[in-house]
C-alpha cells in the first residue's frame, strides 16, 4: 500500500483516530509544514504529520515521493530519531509495538541486547494494562491490510542507526539528542524483582 493512500485511509477513518490515540498514544493531524509551531527546527524539508499526547512530534523528513520519507520522531524533551524508513514501515511498527518508544529509553544509549532484555518486561506490562491489545491490533491490521513486522527490535535500531540527510535543532540552534538513552532494565525498579 502507497504510504499516502495508507495516511488517506487513516485519516477518513475516525475510529481508527481514536484507537490510535489510546492505545499508541498517536494523534493524527493535517500535514503541516512549519516546524516552529511545534519548538524545532530541521535543515531539511519537513512535514509534520502527528503528535503524542506530551506534545512529541511525527514528521516526514525530505523532498519526493511521500511514501518514501522517512519519519522521524521529537519527543517533547527534545530528543529526536528516525523511527522509519517510511511511514508504512514506522505505522506497522508502531502498531507491532506500541512501546517502541520505552525500547529506545531502556537501550543503554543504543545497544540490542539492552533492547532486547527490556521488550518482555514492556510486553508484560502492555499486556497488564490493555489485556484487549491483541484483538485491536489484528482489528487494524485487516483493516489497513498491513502485517506485524517479525522483528521490532532490530527494525527500529537499524532505523535509528541508518544515516540521516537531516539535523534537528532546537529554535536556539542548539542541535538535539539522540532518542536512544542511557537506561537499562536495572534501572526500572519495577523490574528488578522480576529480573532476580
Amino acid at each position: 500500500m502507497k504510504t499516502q493512500n495508507l495516511y488517506k485511509k487513516i485519516m477518513e477513518n475516525i475510529e481508527l483516530h481514536e484507537i490510535l490515540s489510546e492505545y499508541f498514544d498517536f494523534e493524527l493531524g493535517d500535514f503541516s509544514l512549519n516546524t516552529k509551531n511545534y519548538f524545532f527546527k530541521v535543515d531539511n524539508s519537513a512535514k509534520v504529520i502527528a503528535q503524542d499526547a506530551t506534545g512529541g512530534v511525527f514528521a516526514l523528513i525530505g523532498e519526493g515521493e511521500t511514501k518514501d520519507l522517512p519519519v522521524i520522531f521529537i519527543n517533547s524533551e527534545g530528543q529526536v530519531g528516525k523511527v522509519g524508513h517510511n511511514f508504512e514501515e514506522f505505522f506497522s511498527l508502531m502498531i507491532t509495538c506500541p512501546f517502541w518508544r520505552d525500547l529506545l529509553k531502556f537501550s543503554g544509549n543504543g545497544q540490542v541486547i539492552e533492547m532486547k532484555k527490556a521488550f518482555p518486561l514492556l510486553k508484560d506490562e502492555l499486556i497488564e494494562d490493555f489485556p484487549e491489545i491483541e484483538t485491536v491490533r489484528k482489528k487494524i491490521l485487516s483493516e489497513l491490510n498491513l502485517n506485524l513486522i517479525t522483528n521490532p527490535i532490530e527494525t527500529l535500531y537499524e532505523s535509528m542507526s541508518s544515516q540521516c540527510n537531516f539535523n534537528v535543532y532546537t529554535l536556539e540552534n542548539e542541535k538535539v539528542d539522540s532518542l536512544f538513552s542511557s537506561y537499562v532494565v536495572t534501572d526500572n525498579p519495577l523490574w528488578k524483582n522480576k529480573l532476580l
